[in-house]
């Protein structure tokens, strides 16, 4: 004999299961992905830019932040970054510094012409 479960009393299967509510998906406002690279920036001010000073063509604070917002777009390597930062050129601009505009691509090797 099944006996009945106190929190099922007047349930009935023959309704099924409730539908799954929504998820809603939050997306942050350009003000808090503004706030977000303001502070990355002022994360790696302080980070010293290794590379000999005649070569820099980009500020080092601006290739790492193309890189992590790269990388959180799905990017795996040299060349998704360098997409990544020239599709989205207009967009970092607004934020980034590029005194050389966008990356370019070394046309002899696979590492980004910085």
């Amino acid at each position: 004999m099944i006996k009945s479960v106190p929190w099922m009393a007047g349930k009935t299967m023959s309704k099924g299961f409730a539908p799954p509510s929504p998820k809603r998906v939050v997306r942050p406002s350009v003000f808090e992905a503004n706030s977000f690279t303001q502070r990355l920036q002022e994360c790696f001010a302080e980070i010293k830019d290794p590379r000999v000073e005649r070569t820099r063509l980009h500020q080092l604070s601006d290739i790492i932040i193309i890189a992590i917002l790269s990388v959180i777009a799905g990017g795996n390597g040299w060349e998704d970054m360098e997409t990544y930062g020239l599709s989205k050129q207009a967009w970092l601009s607004t934020f980034l510094a590029l005194p050389n505009g966008g990356t370019k691509n070394s046309t002899k090797t696979s590492k980004p012409y910085f």
